[in-house]
């Protein structure tokens, strides 16, 4: 979908906030264990300055790296999931369709997508998804929503959406995940989630430098 679908999703979205994700409750767990992990290692008193920040540095990579696949596995899953809801928002099924009537809907399809086409202002396509509704041509209407949804023409995108709840839903997923990557403010609070910061033992230390304290086997390999 083009950066068009935040713009209709702001209304949908604005004052609430994004929908957890398996991802970011997994990096809520990894933050969790390795804030336990620090008081733990901080407040045992007979471990040497040394052996300590050697530990720290090891829960430090580990949470970073756990961090690192779970955003990872997050866009996968993200990426798969819009693919599905474009192709269910706009998208038309004729795997079950015979040969013959997969023929008269493909010629269908594309005379809608012709007729949807030709809209050029938001009145003109209000009135044609109209005239759909009432003659009950789902296939059209699902061209004029198209249509509307390419071009910021919210009211009619509406008036689509507000009679199709399973519908509607599924716009809302996709901008949710939309917004993810493309809306600049949750974007940022996406990323955040799945940074950690290094602890007070470890700074001053370059990347480089605590990956070899973490193992130094590795690091000379």
């Amino acid at each position: 979908m083009p950066s068009k679908l935040a713009q209709q999703m702001n209304t949908l979205l604005r004052g609430q906030q994004q929908p957890p994700t398996q991802g970011s409750e997994k990096s809520r767990q990894i933050h969790s264990m390795y804030t336990q992990g620090l008081q733990q290692l901080r407040g045992t008193r007979n471990m040497h300055p040394s052996a300590r920040q050697v530990e720290i540095a090891r829960l430090y990579t580990t949470a970073k790296l756990s961090l690192a696949k779970v955003m990872k596995d997050q866009q996968e899953a993200d990426n798969k999931t819009f693919a599905q809801l474009e192709r269910q928002l706009w998208g038309y099924d004729l795997e079950r369709a015979t040969a013959i009537d997969r023929a008269t809907l493909d010629t269908t399809i594309r005379d809608a997508q012709d007729r949807a086409a030709k809209l050029t202002k938001p009145e003109h396509a209000a009135k044609a998804l109209h005239e759909a509704e009432q003659a009950g041509d789902s296939i059209l209407a699902r061209a004029i929503a198209k249509r509307a949804h390419d071009n910021d023409w919210d009211d009619v995108l509406h008036d689509y959406l507000s009679t199709r709840p399973s519908t509607a839903e599924k716009y809302q997923q996709a901008g949710a995940i939309w917004a993810r990557y493309n809306d600049a403010n949750t974007k940022l609070h996406n990323h955040m989630q799945y940074v950690v910061h290094a602890p007070a033992e470890l700074r001053g230390l370059s990347a480089a430098d605590i990956e070899a304290m973490a193992d130094p086997g590795e690091s000379a390999a």
